[in-house]
């Protein structure tokens, strides 16, 4: 109970959540397994991706803390690459695997899973805006679509915030630190400063990084699939999956690439006995500090990785979870 305390606080507190909670409450107990199948489909579809990406993920994750007292000096992609490489050997491309699986797991398994009963909730409050499919389905409008995707990431990031914490310290320490395990990682975090409450360091951040994802991932994947099957240019299928999932991950790349940048400093960063960081304050503060001290372009450095890692983990899980409905005899998304 105690490691839940400040998660549950945050969705107490956060309206946004009570969304999720009454559009699950108003199905039947057969729809709610169908929503607790989605959960379960989208975490596996996603645990998948970011076994294939981790690598990206780790080159990305020291590009950015280059440049601060917690990485070396700015380099390009490939010697990123080359330098964990030589220092840390192959296995240094997968640090930080473990809990990247766990968070995966719980996180994109809300964000993504909840997101189809959430938007349809949503839909039905506004059913009136709602227009005729070529297939006879009513669509929801694309600011509804925003607006579950952020819903359902946003409280996904909450429940999984110690978990990306773990990962990104993981990933950027290297060496021991890096191979230690989840348990004796998050452990060291409890006592560095704050307690049990140290896990959601840099919560805030990653809230906001996961709504401006999802808001922006999955309705782009979402709207365009369904514009282009209305228009008859794509049927549904595995191109039209790529295709869509592709353009979601160009549009989430472009707009989280800064705060995933501050997410990873401010994770990253020391912090006093009262388990506050010392470099910086919150989100803002970050992002000021970084450009005024490595130039505003600098808030895109590892945009290059940001989209190498968002685009085949976009395709990957999307097009795993559209097939893994199918087979549990779901209709796509």
């Amino acid at each position: 109970r105690v490691w839940l305390v400040p998660g549950t606080a945050f969705l107490i507190r956060n309206p946004c959540s009570l969304v999720c909670l009454v559009a699950v409450k108003d199905m039947s107990v057969a729809g709610t397994g169908v929503v607790l199948q989605s959960v379960g489909l989208a975490g596996i579809s996603n645990a998948i991706a970011a076994t294939c990406t981790n690598p990206v993920d780790v080159v990305k994750v020291r590009m950015q803390l280059a440049g601060t007292s917690l990485g070396g000096v700015p380099q390009g992609v490939i010697a990123t690459a080359r330098s964990v490489i030589h220092s840390e050997g192959v296995f240094g491309l997968y640090l930080g695997l473990r809990p990247s699986l766990l968070r995966e797991l719980s996180y994109s398994g809300v964000r993504m899973g909840l997101y189809e009963p959430v938007r349809e909730y949503l839909a039905a409050a506004t059913d009136g805006s709602r227009a005729s499919s070529s297939q006879g389905k009513k669509q929801s409008p694309l600011l509804v679509k925003i607006a579950a995707g952020g819903i359902t990431g946003g409280i996904g990031s909450v429940i999984a915030n110690p978990f990306d914490l773990l990962k990104v310290q993981m990933q950027g320490a290297g060496g021991q630190s890096g191979n230690a395990s989840v348990v004796s990682a998050a452990r060291e975090i409890c006592r560095a400063g704050g307690g049990v409450r140290g896990l959601w360091r840099g919560a805030g951040p990653t809230v906001q990084r996961a709504v401006l994802l999802t808001a922006s991932q999955v309705p782009s994947y979402d709207h365009a699939k369904h514009c282009l099957i209305d228009a008859g240019i794509l049927r549904e299928g595995y191109f039209c999956h790529f295709v869509c999932s592709m353009f979601g991950g160009v549009m989430a790349a472009a707009v989280t690439s800064p705060i995933d940048l501050a997410k990873s400093r401010i994770m990253s960063q020391p912090v006093d006995s009262a388990g506050r960081g010392t470099l910086y304050r919150h989100t803002f503060h970050c992002l000021y500090m970084t450009a005024k001290s490595e130039g505003p372009l600098s808030l895109f450095r590892g945009f290059n990785m940001q989209w190498l890692r968002l685009g085949p983990h976009t395709t990957i899980s999307l097009m795993c979870f559209e097939q893994l409905r199918a087979l549990a005899g779901m209709a796509f998304l």
